[in-house]
This record gives structure tokens, C-alpha cells and sequence, in this order.
């Protein structure tokens, strides 16, 4: 007995934590690929700089002739402009929502976790239960008390829970491969009982929070338009510039040494470059389009805000009113039934409260919340209280 007691309290010890889990976003390779990435943030006026060296032989007098020298070319004038003014801001947004969607992930995975554990449990109630409703009616209807309506009736209700119960072992295996993915260096994916934030905690949260500013997808979707036509500018200026760059050489030969400059120059029109073309157009298209989205959605926030709200409302109606309230009845079939359809109930309740929690949290991200305070765990019952 005591070996076992150390067993289970060593199995116990190994289960994982939500806050463990939450921690490996720091760790997400899309958050980390911002670290490997270089500034383009360039003030030099320069786009290359190229060394070249030739060597030629004179057929007249076998004199040879070695020239060296460097080959400067030139960014557009709108290239080094935006070079001169662009800020990491648009970096460390990017890289700042990217640690936010790791999180939100985590946060999604561990909710249907717990739920899936939950919702577990009230199917395995209902299937003890209809299969006990359906052996019962099954002996009614052999002896003649029964019908063949309520005995189908028992027969699909048990097919049912257990195709819900198979649905749910899916589903735990899914979510069980994505833990494994983010927790390598644990032995067991197996998560500690979560205790949950409540639908009331979420919605006074809500009611307290104001939505004015945009939203993370909606400034995401700015600094694109605006990379776009930063883009746009520099092919533009690309096609009208003139000097494209120089060249500063130095010739020897037996008898004296020589220098040189040389400049290349672009006359505007008398050439066409198709892919410079194209890609302009490409562009033009692509900015149009995303402005056309940004202007056609709505606030993603109050939207989210307003959805999450009405939600908790049908909740809030769903549990006043629960079937553990209606009267019981002598006869024993009924109660059953009345049972059965305790289960399923709570399991709708369960289904609601993941939908909102799960929208609850796409808030958070949104509000940017998950972005500049993503230390609490905002999942957990005493995380509200510390909500900014």
C-alpha cells in the first residue's frame, strides 16, 4: 500500500501545470524567428558596393594592361527616404502579436483540456445511465409494458452519448500531440485540474473594459497597407531614377597609370522593364484590396465584446432553469430520464462555457492585453482580479 501511496503521489508530481505550459510560448519559433531577423532600418545611401578587377593584353605590343576598382550603386531617392524614417515599431508589433497568438493557442488547448475532462465525466454518467434505460425498457417490452417507440428511443439516446464519448477521445488525443509539441522536456502531458474563470468573472471583466482602441488585427492590417505603399514608392522610384550608380577604377600599364569615373545612368521611358511593371501593378491590387477589407470590417473588439455578452446572456438563462429543479416522479423510468437529461444539460452548459471563454480569450488578444501584460495566467478563477 505505501509503495502505491509513493506511486500515485510520483505520478501526481509529474502532471503538468497550465502555467508550465504557458511559459513554452516564450520559447514559440515564430516569436523567437524575430530575434534572427536584421534591421532594415538602413540609412546608407548605398545599395552594393562591388570590387571588380580586369586584366587585358595590347595584341600590338604585348603591353598588359590590369584595372581595378569599385562599383558603387545607388538606392532611389524614396528607398532612402523611407530608409531614414521607418521606426522599429512595425517590428516589435509583429513580433509582439506573434508571442500573443502562442499564447492564445496555449490558452485554447488547455480550456478544451479541462472541458474535455469535464464534459468526460458527465458522459460516462449518462452512458451508465442509458444503458441502464435501455436494459429496462427492454424488459418492459418483453413482458408487454413497454413500446417499441421508447425502446428505440433509449437505444439511440445510448448511441448517441457513446459516439459524444468517442468524439471527446479524439479530441483529448489532438489536444494531448499539440502538448507534446510544446512541452518536450516533460515526461508526462498529463495537466493538473484548472480551475476555471468563471462566465460571471468574465463578464464583469467585460462590462469593465473599455473597447475604444483598434484592435490588434485591425493595426496589423494598417502597418501592411502601409509596407505596401512604402513598397509602391520605392519600385516607382526605382523605374524613375536617374543615376543607378558609379564606378571609380585605376589602369596600369608599363608606362603611366590611369583613373577613372564612370557613372551609369537610367533615361526614364526609353526602356520597360515588364517585371517592374508587374510588380507595381501586383502591388497597386493588393493595397487596393486590403484597404477595401479594412474599410468593410467592422470593429473587431466591440464586435467580439457584444458576442461574448449576448452568449453569457443565453447562459445565464440556460442555468436558471435546470432540469435538477423539475419535480421527480414514483415512476422509476421517468427518473432515469430525468437523469439522463441532467447530463446532458450540464454538457450543454460546458459546450457554452467553452465558447464564451474561448471568445473571451480572442479578446484578450485583440485588446492587446495578452501582448503588454502576458505574464498572469488569464485562465485561472484568481487571474480576473488581476486583469488591467
Amino acid at each position: 500500500m505505501f509503495v502505491l501511496f509513493l506511486v500515485l503521489m510520483g505520478v501526481k508530481a509529474q502532471a503538468l501545470t497550465s502555467e508550465q505550459v504557458l511559459k513554452t510560448a516564450w520559447n514559440d519559433k515564430t516569436y523567437l524567428s524575430y530575434d534572427g531577423m536584421e534591421s532594415v532600418d538602413s540609412r546608407n545611401p548605398l545599395r552594393n558596393v562591388e570590387g571588380f578587377v580586369n586584366t587585358e593584353s595590347n595584341s600590338k605590343n604585348s603591353d598588359r594592361e590590369t584595372e581595378f576598382g569599385l562599383k558603387f550603386q545607388l538606392k532611389s531617392w524614396p528607398e532612402w527616404r523611407l530608409g531614414e524614417q521607418k521606426k522599429d515599431t512595425d517590428s516589435h508589433l509583429l513580433k509582439d502579436s506573434s508571442l500573443g497568438w502562442a499564447l492564445r493557442n496555449r490558452y485554447t488547448v488547455l480550456l478544451f483540456v479541462e472541458l474535455n475532462r469535464q464534459k468526460m465525466k458527465y458522459v460516462d454518467e449518462a452512458i451508465r445511465l442509458a444503458d441502464g434505460y435501455l436494459k429496462a425498457q427492454t424488459l418492459a417490452l418483453q413482458a408487454g409494458r413497454g413500446s417499441s417507440k421508447s425502446f428505440l428511443s433509449a437505444k439511440t439516446d445510448l448511441y448517441k452519448f457513446q459516439r459524444l464519448k468517442n468524439a471527446l477521445e479524439q479530441e483529448k488525443e489532438v489536444l494531448r500531440k499539440k502538448l507534446e509539441v510544446w512541452v518536450v522536456n516533460e515526461k508526462s502531458t498529463e495537466l493538473e485540474p484548472i480551475n476555471l474563470i468563471s462566465v460571471k468573472k468574465i463578464s464583469e471583466f467585460l462590462q469593465g473594459h473599455s473597447s475604444g482602441t483598434d484592435s490588434l488585427t485591425k493595426k496589423l492590417a494598417k502597418e501592411e497597407i502601409n509596407q505596401m505603399t512604402q513598397e509602391l514608392e520605392i519600385v516607382r522610384g526605382r523605374d524613375h531614377q536617374w543615376i543607378k550608380a558609379f564606378e571609380v577604377s585605376q589602369s596600369n600599364n608599363d608606362d603611366e597609370t590611369k583613373y577613372k569615373l564612370g557613372i551609369n545612368i537610367q533615361i526614364p521611358g526609353l526602356g520597360y522593364d515588364t517585371l517592374a511593371k508587374q510588380k507595381l501593378n501586383d502591388l497597386t491590387l493588393k493595397r487596393a484590396l486590403k484597404q477595401r477589407d479594412l474599410e468593410e470590417t467592422t470593429d473587431r473588439l466591440q464586435t467580439l465584446k457584444v458576442q461574448i455578452l449576448n452568449l453569457i446572456d443565453i447562459y445565464g438563462a440556460a442555468k436558471k432553469l435546470p432540469m435538477s429543479n423539475a419535480p421527480g416522479s414514483l415512476d422509476p423510468l421517468a427518473n432515469i430520464e430525468r437523469k439522463i437529461s441532467m447530463q446532458e444539460e450540464q454538457i450543454e452548459l460546458l459546450n457554452q462555457q467553452q465558447e464564451i471563454t474561448n471568445l473571451y480569450i480572442d479578446y484578450l488578444l485583440e485588446s492587446e492585453i495578452l501582448i503588454k501584460h502576458p505574464e498572469p495566467n488569464y485562465l485561472v478563477q484568481t487571474a480576473a482580479k488581476d486583469q488591467p
